[in-house]
């Protein structure tokens, strides 16, 4: 995927009463990209582009940064194509283990995250996040709004699978800017041809 690709996606606009935005918190566990700035920490990356504040931060017990556990936020850096999986504090030794910075971090000292003397370019690129449990209620509604990339099949699949109910709180849906009908659907096969879609939610909660 090319940056200056995201521009020909179609580009799908939900507008939702702010409880109503936790419907698509399951895309992002699934995984999401954005656009975003590039050669900067995992700390300014969490703090200035997903717009999480220190209260968020301190929640977030477990990064993995392209496949390593990350201990010191402030040093493992965000590159174009990086993978950022965000998780508060999980049960049992799994979470334990992956927790930055606890006891057990000694465990995987193999595979936890080292910056490499590789050059890392400043600039935009895209990162591709997942975010799980608590902290989907916490990023989720900012991170919609802005706008992410999915698979435009992940799309179908997401919204044939919403109930009546949903459709009839939904205050209005726009494809590429022009509203859709109540209920009314984007065109699947439109959309697969283009194998991407940008999607954005707006949400009281997301505009509070």
């Amino acid at each position: 995927m090319d940056i200056k690709d995201i521009e020909s996606y179609p580009h799908i606009a939900f507008d939702m009463d702010g409880p109503l935005v936790s419907h698509f918190f399951l895309l992002l566990q699934q995984g999401v990209t954005i656009r975003s700035r590039t050669g900067c920490s995992v700390a300014a990356f969490l703090r200035e582009e997903i717009g999480a504040d220190g209260e968020t931060i301190g929640k977030i017990q477990s990064v993995i940064l392209d496949g390593s556990p990350v201990d010191d936020l402030e040093s493992a850096v965000i590159k174009d194509g990086s993978v950022l999986a965000l998780s508060a504090a999980m049960p049992g030794l799994v979470g334990a283990t992956l927790r930055r910075g606890g006891t057990y971090s000694s465990f995987r000292s193999a595979i936890t995250y080292h910056e490499t003397q590789e050059k890392c370019v400043k600039g935009e690129g895209l990162i591709q996040i997942k975010i799980f449990n608590l902290l989907m209620a916490e990023l989720g509604p900012g991170l919609l709004k802005k706008g992410v990339v999915i698979g435009s099949e992940d799309f179908i699949l997401f919204t044939t699978g919403q109930s009546r109910d949903f459709w009839k709180v939904c205050r209005g849906i726009t494809l590429d800017g022009k509203p859709l009908g109540a209920g009314e659907l984007p065109d699947s096969a439109r959309l697969s041809g283009k194998g991407q879609v940008f999607l954005s939610v707006s949400s009281d909660k997301a505009g509070a």
